[in-house]
């Protein structure tokens, strides 16, 4: 069994990646809604078309469908039939007309918004749920229409005839509009990003495998683009520190022949009320402090500190000795 591709990062598959990161939309949340509350709705249909079978009168059922619907002030009495009217106008109108206008395809899809939005594979896998209908009831969903062998809509139907294959058609209303949905709910989930795996160069190393969530997140996949800074002169040697000295060398006198070490003048810079970007107030002030040299007295450090202490203990040490 070949191994699982996995990120050289996270060491994840594709499907770990997906079943981790993969987080649900507003439209996908808002489509699923929309489909439980149709699921809810066909079930209370189905519930209703229980009642219908029951509740129908009798003594119509030799009427005709079609004229009983066409009639339907004459038969107030009847309470339930009010209910089957309305399914019919809701559910079966819909279907008849969403038929006709798949079967034009084209503009006359848009025409009705549930359609409008469908590519051709859906309008096509939608007509063909139409036809298996047809095909088994013989009868077309379109009340005008003509097809051989088909009988027109409820053409010829009896009154629980006509009931039967009106529950049948609300059926059918319901799956279509599950199929939409399903339809929209493929179209939401592909609007959101692919969780792949592929190889990526990275500041010239060789390829690896990175998940498209691991290439999003590393820093520094692109080498960045080379500016040229300016030149900065390189620094001027500085001279080692003086060792030392014992504290008494200072008092011994030179050797003979020794030239005594020349000491540099220091360089004394004065303020004056006419340097630049100096006010007036500020330099009569420095000019009565005096002038300032432009190298300040070192401090002596602690390690020159201890060893001046270290060694007055000791001189005071061979004094006592002595």
């Amino acid at each position: 069994m070949p191994e699982v591709t996995r990120c050289w990062v996270c060491h994840r598959s594709v499907e770990e990646i997906t079943a981790a990161v993969d987080a649900e939309t507003a439209e996908e949340r808002e489509i699923k809604k929309q489909m439980s509350q149709v699921a809810w709705t066909k079930s209370k249909f189905n519930e209703s078309a229980d009642l219908w079978r029951r509740t129908l009168p009798r003594d119509f059922k030799d009427m005709d469908f079609q004229f009983i619907a066409g009639n339907a002030s004459q038969f107030n009495t009847v309470k339930t039939l009010a209910e089957v009217l309305d399914a019919k106008k809701l559910m079966v109108d819909w279907l008849a007309d969403a038929s006709m206008k798949l079967k034009k395809g084209g503009d006359e899809m848009k025409a009705l918004q549930e359609l409008s939005s469908l590519d051709k594979s859906d309008a096509d896998m939608l007509l063909r749920m139409m036809d298996q209908f047809e095909s088994k009831s013989r009868r077309t969903i379109q009340a005008d229409a003509r097809r051989e062998g088909y009988v027109s809509g409820f053409d010829g139907l009896k009154l629980f005839e006509g009931l039967e294959f009106l529950i049948a058609q609300g059926l059918l209303y319901y799956d279509v509009r599950t199929q939409l949905l399903n339809f929209s709910l493929v179209r939401a989930v592909a609007k959101k990003p692919k969780k792949s795996l592929r190889l990526v160069a990275a500041n010239g190393y060789p390829p690896v495998q990175l998940c498209s969530v691991c290439e999003a997140l590393v820093v520094g996949l692109r080498a960045p683009e080379r500016k040229m800074e300016p030149q900065v002169a390189a620094p001027e040697a500085v001279a080692p520190a003086p060792a030392i000295k014992h504290p008494k060398a200072a008092e011994k006198a030179p050797e003979k022949g020794a030239q005594p070490e020349a000491i540099a003048p220091e360089m004394v810079v004065a303020a004056t009320a006419e340097s630049e970007g100096v006010p007036a107030s500020v330099a009569e002030i420095m000019n009565k402090l005096g002038p300032a040299t432009k190298e300040v007295a070192k401090t002596r450090g602690l390690h020159e500190h201890r060893a001046t202490e270290e060694w007055d203990e000791v001189v005071a040490q061979q004094a006592k000795e002595k």
